[in-house]
């Protein structure tokens, strides 16, 4: 299986999780952009976790994963749609820099779950830490002191195409996902169980992580134990731009913000998501105001 999100529980111990693997979807995501190696590395981490984090929650809306930094890559961010859509992006500030060892500098990582309209959205925040989303995420779950996760992720070049897979374990009940505010731990599994899980996980490699197929990741690591998987679910590129969201931004802009990106008598945006540009005559945009 490729481009997937399975999930699955272990059965002796009942510690539900994921396994994530994306092949084609993460080629395509980082095809529309010309990123050097160290940002198309990140832009594939944010993206595969986003799906692993995503796809955990029982939910019709999407979920995003984002940075804001000081780092030469200022920005990072990824979402992911019940529907199975992910996109990714990364903003450089200094491309000069890029060989520096800490790429991500101070900033926080945001988790925002949106179900759309008449709902109130949820947003965790958690700073930066050691040059590491992985990291990062560990943390904000080590903090929230509310339901216990471990994370394994793997990221990198297979015959010269990109791959991302992750595995996540979470003592929670079933209807879980991330921590939500009024919802308590849970206490389903014992603290034997989940160092017994813990090194199991750890015991596989990247290189397995990204070259086994999920189902048997899970095989090797849990059929001691019983492993059952569920239902998977399918993974693809995915965008929700479209020229009315970009006319509905262009509409907000003053007339003088408005003149300073035209040029040549149009105006064109392009989507930093996809790269798909929208070209509009200021005329047009023009009546659309004043009607």
């Amino acid at each position: 299986m490729t481009d997937v999100a399975l999930p699955f529980m272990i059965e002796t111990s009942g510690l539900r999780g994921r396994v994530v693997r994306m092949d084609s979807a993460l080629n395509q995501i980082l095809g529309l952009h010309g990123y050097a190696e160290p940002v198309a590395q990140l832009t594939a981490e944010v993206a595969t976790l986003a799906v692993l984090l995503g796809s955990m929650l029982k939910y019709d809306g999407i979920f995003t994963l984002q940075t804001q930094s000081d780092g030469p890559v200022k920005m990072l961010v990824s979402d992911f749609t019940s529907a199975g859509d992910v996109r990714a992006c990364a903003s450089v500030r200094d491309e000069v820099a890029l060989d520096a060892h800490n790429l991500l500098g101070q900033g926080h990582l945001a988790f925002t779950v949106d179900q759309g309209e008449n709902t109130e959205r949820y947003q965790g925040i958690v700073e930066l830490r050691d040059n590491s989303l992985l990291k990062s995420i560990q943390a904000y779950f080590t903090q929230s002191e509310q339901i216990r996760t471990g994370i394994k992720m793997a990221v990198g070049r297979i015959d010269g195409e990109w791959r991302g897979a992750a595995i996540m374990l979470q003592d929670m009940p079933e209807e879980g996902g991330l921590p939500i505010p009024g919802e308590g731990p849970d206490a389903s599994a014992d603290e034997e169980n989940w160092r017994h899980a813990m090194i199991l996980m750890e015991s596989c490699t990247d290189q397995e992580l990204l070259a086994l197929p999920p189902e048997d990741i899970l095989f090797r690591l849990f059929h001691e134990d019983g492993v059952r998987v569920f239902e998977p679910k399918a993974l693809q590129k995915g965008c929700r731009c479209s020229m009315e969201k970009v006319e509905g931004v262009l509409v907000t802009l003053t007339a003088e913000d408005i003149a300073h990106i035209t040029k040549d008598g149009k105006i064109t945006m392009t989507c930093e998501f996809c790269s798909r540009s929208f070209d509009f005559d200021p005329a047009d945009l023009d009546r659309i105001i004043k009607s």
